[in-house]
């Protein structure tokens, strides 16, 4: 949409009564373009509100506050962006439209990670939980894809990957153009992160050439910054540099100034690292320039506002002056107390403002302290890592190759004894175990701490393959969502998960079950993990148990918790585990 029909759809909201059909002409434009014109279509959305409202088109009157907190949080104008987004959600919850409240939620999520990324998370999931539990796709695709943007920012680089897939699935699936680009950037940038330069300049490129089709001059300046930073990172000053200018070009001109900000320090930075003295001052200062005019805009607005007041109350006072000498007066004392009231709150804006200068500048200071504890703390990290590498590189290696040896022989020779058949098919499904569990094991070295969520994850792919295993037998699966943000050490989560896996290996070896139930369920103090199964059973009083039992019961004691099995002989049987929160923080 070209930007005279824009003009012409602002200019025909100021002239006349609008029906629904032109109030939704207005919400629907292309997201580039919402974006392209985000520097006027604030005013145009602000009226779009204003006439649903006077005719009740309360659907109508909700997409218009969504479309105002998307082209505020483009103009940097952080505050009204939120505050338009929640009077969206109220205005869908009354209405009872839950796909656009789950859509809405997830986009304020969004909107919030880089200043508040514990609220933006809650949102988020929000978000997440209504359209998965309404079956939404349309919203999911954005939500799975913004919600790895959040994993992203909290270093767990598989999980947004993950996540980011999720939505690119769903995104192809709808031959969805415009949000497409954004999943294939996102995990672009998480190939980039792990050292894949090739990968990421790869998916950078196919999401510019879908934004160069749909000629999405907001996408493109995006795309081009991801080239700088892509080209910064392979120590390629001068490509980046190039790239980082004509990301600027179109910023500029639009008034993006996030993106602005963000190209100016990393060219800043380039230069800076090239000896490039008098070219890096000059970039930090235009990056310290509109950075403070990001800082600065609710302060303009705030002063905006008390000059309307004043003008429309010296106005006020000038009709009031002929009708009567009394009521000038009263109008003339009421107009210096605004005076006053004026300068004062003008007076507190400008201490408040350099109050948050100061305030930033003491942060600077203790991050450069907290930096050198930093350091101390990833020469630990990097040593596991390093361990996890020879683990990985070293034993990984030479448990392949003792499979490939065993498959080797029983396809080599003509193996006669049958007995000698299943032993090696016995290795090599040992050896198949144990560099399964040689993975988990580097992923519970390679975190320090985990989420349930992903140790809920890791249960969910071991009971996938054991359905391939198991194909008779019926696996029924609940988990708590509730659960998922929660924290716990690397060691408590891999006690947790190889109990569980313990627990499901012997349902389906030894209870010649058609079904069994994993159910995790958690309260405000423990959680409860439940693992059933309606096969034969046994009598636990005429039966030993074996070490894996035992194995079992330890790792739940040792994370603080209590186990407990139960069997009926013709029953099943039941394994039950109670953990106190506190005891896995």
């Amino acid at each position: 949409m070209n930007r005279l029909v824009v003009i012409w759809l602002f200019l025909s909201l100021s002239l006349s009564a609008q029906t629904k059909t032109q109030i939704d002409s207005l919400n629907d434009l292309p997201f580039e373009t919402r974006i392209a014109k985000a520097a006027v279509l604030d005013k145009a959305y602000l009226k779009n509100a204003e006439a649903a409202r006077k005719i009740s088109y309360a659907a109508g009157e909700a997409m218009s506050y969504s479309n105002l907190a998307l082209v505020y949080n483009y103009k940097g104008k952080h505050n009204l962006s939120v505050e338009n987004a929640f009077k969206a959600i109220r205005l869908f919850e009354k209405i009872g439209d839950k796909s656009k409240t789950a859509r809405e939620y997830g986009e304020l999520g969004y909107a919030m990670k880089r200043r508040n990324l514990p609220k933006a998370q809650y949102y988020m999931l929000k978000g997440k939980r209504l359209a998965e539990s309404i079956k939404d796709t349309t919203s999911l695709l954005s939500i799975y894809n913004n919600y790895g943007v959040i994993k992203e920012m909290q270093k767990d680089l598989d999980s947004a990957l993950f996540f980011y897939r999720k939505g690119l699935v769903i995104k192809q699936a709808i031959r969805d153009t415009t949000g497409i680009p954004f999943s294939l950037n996102n995990i672009g940038i998480v190939y980039a992160m792990k050292g894949k330069f090739i990968d990421a300049e790869r998916l950078f490129e196919q999401a510019m050439q879908l934004r160069k089709l749909k000629k999405d001059s907001a996408g493109m300046a995006e795309n081009y910054s991801y080239f700088g930073d892509l080209y910064g990172m392979m120590k390629d000053e001068k490509r980046a540099l190039q790239h980082f200018a004509s990301s600027n070009e179109i910023a500029d001109r639009n008034k993006y100034f996030q993106l602005l900000s963000h190209n100016y320090q990393a060219m800043s930075d380039l230069k800076e690292a090239s000896g490039d003295k008098s070219g890096a001052l000059s970039d930090y200062k235009k990056y310290v320039q509109f950075k403070d005019s990001l800082l600065n805009k609710e302060t303009n607005a705030k002063i905006a506002e008390l000059e309307v007041q004043f003008e429309t109350n010296e106005k006020e006072k000038q009709l009031i002056e002929k009708q009567s000498e009394s009521r000038r007066k009263s109008n003339l004392l009421l107009l210096m107390g605004i005076l006053v009231a004026s300068v004062s709150i003008t007076g507190f804006l400008i201490w408040r403002q350099q109050r948050l200068k100061n305030q930033q500048l003491a942060q600077e200071h203790e991050l450069k302290t907290a930096i050198a504890q930093i350091e101390t703390q990833n020469q630990l990290q990097e040593q596991r890592l390093g361990i996890s590498r020879d683990l990985h590189d070293n034993i990984g290696s030479q448990l392949t190759f003792i499979i490939s040896s065993v498959d080797n022989l029983k396809y080599a020779f003509d193996l006669n004894d049958s007995k000698l058949a299943r032993k090696l098919e016995s290795i090599s499904d040992f050896t198949k175990d144990t560099i399964s569990e040689l993975r988990d094991t580097i992923w519970a070295m390679n975190a320090k701490e985990i989420t349930f969520e992903d140790v809920l994850a890791r249960i969910s792919n071991f009971i996938e393959k054991a359905k391939n295993a198991k194909a008779n037998m019926e696996f029924v699966i609940f988990i708590d969502d509730d659960l998922n943000p929660f924290r716990l050490s690397s060691v408590n989560g891999m006690h947790i998960y190889r109990t569980v896996q313990e627990a499901v290996n012997n349902a389906i070896k030894y209870s010649q079950a058609s079904q069994v139930n994993i159910g995790v369920r958690g309260d405000r103090a423990q959680i409860e993990i439940r693992i059933s199964d309606n096969g034969q059973g046994f009598d636990i009083r005429n039966v030993s148990l074996g070490n894996g039992l035992h194995n079992m019961k330890k790792r739940i004691e040792e994370v603080g918790g209590v186990f407990s099995l139960d069997s009926v002989k013709g029953e099943g049987t039941v394994v039950e585990i109670m953990i106190p929160k506190r005891h896995l923080a």
